[in-house]
Parts: structure tokens; C-alpha cells; sequence
């Protein structure tokens, strides 16, 4: 079982501006009647991110010849907010803002440097599809919070982004052994697939703060793959949403009675769950390939 999921093409797998509405109509009253916010057009928590040219240009400080632009100020706090999976507020946008011109005030070169990664991000995003969206930030946050963890070991705080992505969006647990990173809202992300999937066969989600203890506990005791699979949970959320939208109605209900037959035997519900995942998985990344 991997958690790598390799989207290859950045053809969407649905329209969606089709999938919205057909989701109003088929999914009313069910999660997947409420878009996530990485199939919004943006794919940003922000529904807009978008800066005026003009604007991007404004030169917001200077110092030994380098520049500082408003653009720069907006790709950081999309990319931070793109980590948080929240929008901020307009005081956690001026204190980053603030950061980064602080930051460059003390060492423009450097500065830039760290923020020429970030350049068109905004652009990228907003032109792959929500399952690539979900990998690409499993990625970054990933990458983000291993980074940060090793410099913390070694004695330094954490930097001004992930600080305010951290408030929002801090690690639950790290297997530093395994590489391996959870974050709160992929937790979050694997009790709403225990809500989604329980959702297609009249079955109601268990006390949430019940089932997060206990797939904590289980992660304790788990191998690499398992908390792997844990870690990628909001990668599995938007292929099950995927598959499931892309559905046919008898294609449908012969999932719920699959589901329903499973869960009715299971000793513990989310082995079906992630079963329902990784079939989701093998079903778009088939689609896609």
C-alpha cells in the first residue's frame, strides 16, 4: 500500500463548474453537497488570490539595490494560508507581512532568495486539479515541517510563516524515523472520511473527539506504511470525493451495498474506510493515466 499518489496529467478529472451543480442536486444534504476547499477554482482557502499586475508590481521596500514588492507579500501569505488550509486574518496577514520586509530589511539577497521558490505559486495552483492540489501541499507541508522540527532540534524557533501556520494547522504527531508528519487537519481529514463513507449507507460518525484518540492510539502502535497512509489523509479525502462524484447511479449503489455489507461485518470501521480510499484511488489514478 503506497501513499504516493503520481498524478501525471494536469487535465482535470471533472469540470467544475458541471461537478458543482451536479453535487447541489445529487449530494444535497450529504458532505459532498459542500465543496473542500481545494476544488474551489482558486484552490486556495481564500476563494480569490488574485493580485492585479499593477499591484504585484508596488515596490514595498528597497535596500542595496534589491526590491521587495507587493507581490512578493502576496505569494508568501497564499502559500502560508495554502499550508494553514485557513485564510487568515487581516492582523495574521499584516504580522507575516511585516516578517518578510523585516527579514528583508536585515538581509535582502537572502530574503529573495528564500522567496523565489514561491514565485508563480499561485499560478500552479490554481492550474491543477484538487487531487493534485492535496499531494502538492501533502508535499509542502512535509517538506515545511521536517525543515522546521530539524531546526527546532537544533536550538532555533520556529520561522515567522510557521508560526502562523502552526496556529492553525500545528503537528499532532512526528515519526522522525519514518520521515512521516501529522497535521491536524489530516486527522481531520480521516474523520471526514469516516463521515463520508459512513454517510452512504444512513450510518452516523462516532463521537469525533472518540475516534481521533483512538486513531492516535492506533497510529502509536502502527508501522511506517500505516502512518504514512494517516499522514496522506486529506490526499485520500479528495480521491474518494473524486471518485464518488464521478460515479454512475448503479455504479453508486453498488458501492453503498459494498459498503454497508463491510461495515455491517467490520471490527473496526476504518479498515473499510481506507479500503474504500485506496479503491479510490486506484480508480482516479487509473482515470487519469
Amino acid at each position: 500500500m503506497s501513499t504516493q499518489v503520481s498524478i501525471a496529467t494536469a487535465t482535470p478529472l471533472f469540470d467544475a463548474e458541471q461537478a458543482r451543480g451536479d453535487a447541489a442536486r445529487r449530494w444535497a444534504g450529504t458532505p459532498l453537497a459542500t465543496q473542500h476547499w481545494l476544488e474551489q477554482a482558486s484552490g486556495f482557502p481564500r476563494a480569490d488570490v488574485s493580485v492585479d499586475p499593477a499591484a504585484a508590481a508596488t515596490v514595498v521596500a528597497a535596500s542595496r539595490g534589491y526590491r521587495l514588492t507587493r507581490g512578493h507579500l502576496e505569494e508568501t501569505v497564499a502559500f502560508a494560508e495554502f499550508l494553514a488550509g485557513e485564510a487568515f486574518t487581516s492582523e495574521e496577514r499584516a504580522e507575516l507581512e511585516q516578517d518578510v520586509v523585516d527579514a528583508f530589511e536585515d538581509s535582502p539577497k537572502r530574503a529573495l532568495q528564500s522567496l523565489r521558490p514561491l514565485a508563480g505559486g499561485v499560478r500552479r495552483v490554481t492550474a491543477l486539479n484538487p487531487v493534485q492540489r492535496a499531494q502538492r501541499r501533502l508535499q509542502a507541508l512535509t517538506t515545511s515541517y521536517l525543515l522546521e522540527l530539524r531546526r527546532q532540534a537544533d536550538g532555533h524557533e520556529l520561522s515567522p510563516l510557521m508560526v502562523v501556520v502552526s496556529r492553525h494547522n500545528p503537528v499532532v504527531r512526528h515519526w522522525a524515523s519514518a520521515g512521516v508528519v501529522l497535521v491536524a487537519d489530516a486527522l481531520a481529514a480521516r474523520m471526514e472520511q469516516h463521515r463520508l463513507v459512513l454517510g452512504l449507507v444512513g450510518r452516523e460518525l462516532e463521537a469525533p473527539a472518540v475516534l481521533a484518540d483512538r486513531l492516535l492510539a492506533r497510529a502509536e502502535q502502527a508501522g511506517r506504511l500505516e502512518v504514512a497512509e494517516l499522514a496522506a489523509s486529506e490526499l485520500r479525502l479528495l480521491l474518494i470525493r473524486a471518485w464518488l462524484t464521478d460515479l454512475g447511479t448503479k455504479a453508486l449503489a453498488t458501492v453503498r451495498e459494498d459498503v454497508a455489507r463491510a461495515v455491517q461485518s467490520a471490527l473496526d470501521v476504518d479498515i473499510v474506510v481506507q479500503h474504500v480510499g485506496y479503491r479510490a484511488a486506484l480508480e482516479v489514478v487509473g482515470q487519469a493515466a
